[in-house]
């Protein structure tokens, strides 16, 4: 009936085991001790406010059952208030000495505690070992303004030059970058948890004005993790990031849970979470509300697979909520170390203009991989263009070249990405205001081993000729519902297609295509 995905000496995460997508369709209500905590449809919650080392007596009420269970909140060890350490949390003192002496002066296994109110820092920095939370009302936020930040170096180089780090990325090479928000370099064993949150105060620094400049790199993220193991972020909220939300780099074993992060809609480049070139992830029952993808998964360009080579593999993605946004879970376009082994299910995509998207192109290289992905029991409403791949991806100036949009077979080499092994099932799609399907592989790499099968999907009435991805030679046709393009044996079996729709395939290696 129920799993506990965190538990820690102030509250929990909780999952409610079914196969329903995101939600239940009716209410329920958590009474603890007795008392009503909360009402909510969510099959993941967090509650915090608890005592630590504390057992507590859990009901469920549902309309047709109730359900109860015990539940007992971890120790705690040394448990530091920031306010002791002169942090105010007035909104207008600075409290990064306050709090970084309180997490750097902790004993291995502490929790640093942030109590209602707002801490106004330019960044915080994890350490090993020291938890932190946030009571709910407590809000971790940036100073606004970039004199007070610090740079990160992108790329670290030894004494002799015999060695290199890459140590801060943009948009997949290694730029320097301004300290973010919450900033982790080699650090493991974190959580960071509670009802509070962090707002990196984008607006506010006017940094999403300057988002086509030259130093755009420099943008700090709310959360930047680099080389760091074992992380966990739970139940907080994620706001207002001056550029990518949660930034997972070169990092491993890490779990986002019941999390909600939010950006402006017309904020420029404000992902929700972009694991890059990292492993081992959970993603459960988070939100994503923003202003570009809300997962985006990368590895990295061209110059990082020949040199710091690390795929992005091992992501399980399920009971999340995608809204607004550009693409629900996206794969690339910096993805030249490839990205396998990805699930995604039991997830509600609402109004972004894509659901899952994959986006590559010649350049990215050989050891751009992308195979092993899976969408499985998914609900898609007013999803624009519910399932693209797309191989003549164009941003940046280079993806405007003769190289990458050029429709005649091309030599097979070092800079030739491979898309493959892809399968969705059990989608049910509705409002489509463009294409179901859009498979554009490259005529030399053909997208191989596609399935959709045991789907719906209904079109609106009226739709916009549009192009379903970022190509130089769009692709316009009205009313286009399926358009397979350079595509080794795609499978669509028992799938259901409501409403007028065009199906186009072009330059398909063999006769093996099944449309049902």
């Amino acid at each position: 009936m129920h799993k506990i995905l965190l538990n820690t000496p102030f509250g929990f995460v909780m999952e409610l085991v079914n196969e329903r997508v995101y939600e239940l369709e009716n209410p329920y209500e958590m009474l603890i001790n007795g008392e009503l905590f909360l009402s909510d449809t969510k099959n993941v919650i967090s509650v915090f406010g608890l005592e630590p080392d504390s057992l507590y007596d859990v009901e469920l009420k549902f309309i047709d059952e109730n359900f109860f269970f015990e539940h007992k909140t971890e120790k705690a060890g040394f448990v530091l208030n920031v306010s002791d350490f002169g942090a105010s949390g007035d909104g207008t003192k600075d409290d990064t000495m306050a709090i970084n002496t309180a997490i750097y002066t902790a004993p291995s296994g502490s929790v640093v505690r942030l109590k209602k109110g707002t801490y106004m820092v330019s960044s915080v920095l994890l350490k090993s070992e020291i938890d932190l939370y946030l009571e709910e009302g407590a809000q971790i936020c940036q100073i606004p303004g970039r004199e007070h930040l610090a740079t990160i170096k992108g790329y670290l180089k030894n004494y002799d030059h015999s060695q290199a780090l890459a140590n801060a990325t943009w948009e997949g090479n290694p730029l320097d970058c301004f300290t973010s928000l919450i900033y982790g370099s080699n650090v493991e064993k974190i959580r960071i948890y509670g009802a509070g949150s962090l707002n990196g105060s984008g607006m506010e620094s006017g940094f999403w004005i300057e988002h086509k400049t030259k130093n755009k790199a420099w943008r700090p993220r709310n959360l930047f993790l680099a080389h760091c193991n074992d992380i966990t972020l739970a139940g907080i909220t994620s706001q207002n990031s001056a550029a990518w939300n949660l930034h997972p780099f070169y990092s491993d074993n890490l779990k986002f849970f019941a999390l909600y992060v939010k950006s402006d809609p017309n904020s420029p480049n404000t992902d929700g979470l972009n694991p890059d070139s990292s492993s081992n992830i959970e993603i459960v029952g988070c939100r994503f509300d923003v202003g570009d993808d809300c997962i985006a998964i990368k590895s990295g360009k061209f110059f990082m697979s020949r040199h710091h080579f690390k795929a992005s593999e091992n992501i399980q993605i399920r009971n999340c909520l995608m809204e607004q946004g550009h693409g629900g879970v996206v794969v690339g376009s910096e993805i030249s170390c490839g990205a396998r082994n990805v699930r995604v299910r039991q997830c509600l995509f609402r109004q972004t203009d894509r659901g899952l998207r994959i986006k590559t192109r010649r350049g990215r290289g050989s050891t751009c991989v992308i195979e092993d992905i899976s969408v499985d029991n998914v609900q898609m409403i007013g999803v624009a263009n519910c399932f693209t791949v797309n191989m003549f991806y164009n941003c940046d100036p280079d993806g405007h070249s003769d190289y990458v949009r050029s429709s005649l077979p091309l030599p097979v080499g070092d800079e030739t990405p491979v898309v493959r092994d892809i399968s969705l099932k059990n989608i049910s799609a509705c409002e489509i205001s463009g294409s179901a399907i859009f498979l554009a592989g490259l005529p030399e790499s053909p997208i191989r081993n596609i399935v959709v099968e045991h789907s719906f999907f209904s079109f609106l009435p009226n739709r916009n000729v549009q192009c379903p991805e970022m190509m130089t030679d769009e692709v316009l046709i009205k009313d286009l519902g399926i358009y397979i393009k350079n595509t080794l044996d795609p499978v669509l079996s028992e799938n259901h297609f409501d409403g007028e729709h065009i199906v186009v395939t072009e330059n398909l290696e063999t006769a093996a295509c099944t449309i049902e």
